[in-house]
């Protein structure tokens, strides 16, 4: 009985949810639009991903991945400028000067879309994607190619099949996420192979170090896409499926209290 009322308050307000969602969504996609004019006024549309090929692509023809600049003392970190990425990112950057510049956008975003249809949240969730997409920083990260967008598709990922939230590593600040799925098999296959790919690159690695430990950047630089990145979480957690899979049921018993862990047996 008490499972019935549930579903009928359920319906009862899901044309409420459904009209909040839609408001949202409109007012994401006019904030957007405005952005996209004021960014592009300033020939800034993709100008994070055209730093990215910068950097791979001087790295290829000079072997310098952080610059004398940053390795000799304490600098002032300037956008676009001072690169404070992890080696391994270059497996990342370098694709990318041969590669469409439209995949950047379109390979993550697929994913975060895949993830967030596959979770099948329920309709109270949709409001709440719906207001991260209105979050400022998150259409302002997207129109500027920011790495941002690949953090939250391994973070989607992660939710997924564990194992890609691995690659949140790229991005060290944000690297408390890449223990999404750690209990997978998955995971520590990837683990092991990311630490396999970062050997060629160890000379980057010992000065990687020194790059950051010289720089004025503080571990909390990259939160202010935080909502961004629970993305795909606030999915999972509102999940209307009954199928997460088994090695989830820990992150849904940790983030629900762990009596409502979503049962089921992973199909799809």
């Amino acid at each position: 009985m008490r499972d019935r009322a549930a579903t009928e308050r359920a319906r009862r307000l899901r044309p409420l949810w459904v009209g909040l969602t839609t408001v949202l969504l409109v007012l994401a996609a006019l904030e957007t639009v405005a952005l996209y004019r004021v960014i592009d006024g300033q020939q800034a549309i993709g100008t994070d991903l055209d730093y990215y090929q910068f950097v791979a692509q001087r790295w290829l023809d000079t072997g310098v991945f952080y610059t004398e600049r940053q390795l000799s003392g304490p600098y002032e970190v300037q956008t676009l400028v001072d690169n404070l990425y992890p080696p391994h990112a270059l497996y990342l950057f370098v694709p990318f000067l041969v590669l469409p510049d439209a995949l950047w956008w379109i390979l993550p975003l697929g994913v975060i879309g895949y993830v967030v249809w596959w979770c099948r949240p329920a309709a109270w969730v949709w409001p709440i994607l719906a207001l991260i997409l209105l979050f400022p920083k998150t259409p302002n990260q997207l129109l500027y190619g920011n790495t941002d967008i690949w953090v939250a598709a391994a973070i989607a990922g992660g939710v997924r099949w564990a194992w890609p939230s691995v690659l949140v590593t790229f991005k060290p600040s944000l690297a408390f996420f890449a223990v999404i799925g750690i209990r997978a098999r998955s995971w520590w296959i990837a683990a092991g192979f990311v630490a396999l790919a970062s050997l060629p690159f160890l000379p980057l690695w010992l000065d990687y170090p020194t790059a950051m430990v010289n720089s004025t950047a503080r571990f909390w630089y990259s939160f202010g896409n935080l909502p961004f990145f629970v993305l795909p979480i606030v999915a999972f957690v509102g999940s209307s499926r009954r199928g997460a899979t088994p090695y989830l049921r820990w992150t849904a018993g940790l983030l629900r209290g762990g009596g409502n862990a979503v049962r089921g047996s992973g199909a799809g």
